[in-house]
């Protein structure tokens, strides 16, 4: 029997500050994830990506709006670089 094989995309993620704070800015991360994701799988790799980047406890939550699902980021990981500001 051959094992279903789950499709990988590359999936860029809006990162929001939690307050706005005036050194906060909208930034966005590329993420590895399935075609579907769910909440839960979207937080474990936002955690990883930010692990791995030497930045803990930065995610405070995972929404979802009209355009998709964003991260709500703790506003003192933007003192930090990582990321793309998004324009």
């Amino acid at each position: 029997m051959v094992g279903k094989r789950m499709k990988r995309t590359v999936t860029t993620l809006r990162c929001v500050p939690r307050y706005g704070y005036e050194h906060t800015q909208v930034r966005t991360v590329d993420l590895d994830l399935s075609d579907d994701p769910d909440v839960e799988t979207i937080r474990d790799c936002l955690c990883v990506w930010f692990a791995q980047h030497g930045i803990a406890d930065a995610v405070y939550d995972i929404d979802v709006a009209d355009d998709g699902f964003f991260a709500i980021v703790n506003d003192d990981v933007f003192q930090q670089e990582w990321g793309e500001p998004l324009l």
